[in-house]
């Protein structure tokens, strides 16, 4: 098949750190290379979990400082007139910055995909968000996660316009491909686990009062933790709460995982634990990571998460997790093999359905080569 022939000026976070926006924005622009894109690139990353975590002024200016530079270099960068500029969406204040290239694309009549990541603004609105919709000019594109995403999406923000285009576009596509998936067979112990960068908003509290919960009613389970805290204050923390699980032998507690580790780590498990009220959670990558290799995922009906699990036994009531989680270990035998069935084959789905859709958007914007 002949390759892309227009040029895409991407802006966006890319690994290091490691966090799914910036594997995502990593996974589209290594495909568009792929595909004979001519790419340039405008890293955005930053080396803090955002403002609010920054303690000395000094740090909070030079923070801020280099957030404007880079979004100024892509402002100087799409005076060459590409085909489109892709832009990996921020959720919070970090839209303010966006808005600045975003305003430059429509000056020059550049096309803007911009792909977002966040849910926090679906919930509540962002005036910034607002601002960026109404800058968008009809022949730009935003990608959702999902189609709920979309129409909320569309409610809030586009309603009176039937143009720009909202494409939801699964994050599967995004997942690296680890080999065939095994079905699992429920049988004992049901292997537990979750994975995130560790923190109380990500749901940790409720994962120990699931080990709790599945010690007290004499399940036979094993519990895997893996990842990494955000800085030391939340390492401490999260020591004193994990410490009167470590001498359980049935309690692994890993450190952060990536690559053949990673995959072999979703394939140790039976449930992934997601019980996550981060507010802007959308549709996290290690839900689908699990998913790809047939792991189902109890977690919070929060973003897009409803979509991406696949099985509505698999949604927990807000408060409920750790009764929700017992109770569906309790039932393995019975539902287990069923629900990884309808995991991976509903994952399987989103995936060649986003292909699909991606490789429409972009020989929409670039055209292929004859």
């Amino acid at each position: 098949m002949p390759g892309l022939r227009g040029r895409v000026l991407v802006l966006g976070p890319l690994p290091p750190p490691v966090h799914g926006a910036a594997v995502v924005t990593k996974g589209m622009l290594d495909w568009l290379r792929e595909n004979g894109g001519s790419v340039s690139v405008v890293d955005a990353s930053v080396s803090s979990h955002g403002i609010g975590s920054i303690a000395s002024r000094f740090r909070v200016a030079t923070y801020l400082l280099a957030r404007l530079w880079f979004h100024l270099v892509c402002c100087v960068r799409l005076v060459r007139r590409p085909e489109a500029l892709y832009i990996g969406g921020a959720g919070g204040s970090g839209l303010y910055f966006q808005l600045i290239p975003v305003l430059v694309a429509r000056l020059l009549r550049v096309p803007v995909v911009f792909h977002h990541h966040s849910s926090a603004y679906l919930a509540e609105h962002s005036r910034p968000m607002a601002w960026l919709c109404r800058l968008t000019a009809a022949s730009s594109t935003h990608i959702a996660l999902s189609a709920s995403m979309a129409e909320q999406l569309r409610q809030r923000y586009l309603r009176r316009s039937k143009r720009p285009r909202i494409l939801p576009l699964s994050n599967a596509i995004f997942v690296a491909d680890a080999g065939p998936a095994h079905i699992r067979d429920g049988s004992s112990p049901v292997r537990v686990g979750h994975i995130s960068n560790l923190s109380f908003e990500k749901g940790l509290q409720e994962v120990v009062d699931t080990a709790t919960e599945l010690r007290a009613t004499g399940h036979d389970f094993e519990l895997h933790i893996a990842g990494a805290a955000q800085d030391e204050r939340t390492q401490a923390a999260l020591d004193a709460l994990l410490e009167p699980l470590r001498s359980d032998p049935r309690i692994t507690v890993h450190g952060p995982l990536y690559g053949g580790a990673l995959a072999a780590f979703y394939d140790t498990l039976d449930l992934l634990l997601f019980p996550s009220s981060y507010r802007h959670e959308a549709a996290p990558l290690v839900v689908l990571e699990a998913a790809s290799r047939a792991v189902p995922a109890v977690a919070y009906p929060i973003g897009s998460l409803s979509e991406i699990l696949f099985a509505g036994e698999l949604l927990a009531a807000p408060g409920a997790f750790a009764e929700h989680v017992t109770h569906l270990v309790g039932r393995w035998k019975e539902v287990g093999a069923e629900l990884s069935r309808a995991t991976l084959e509903g994952y399987q789905r989103s995936r060649a359905a986003a292909t699909e859709q991606r490789e429409q958007l972009w020989v929409g914007y670039l055209g292929r080569g004859s």
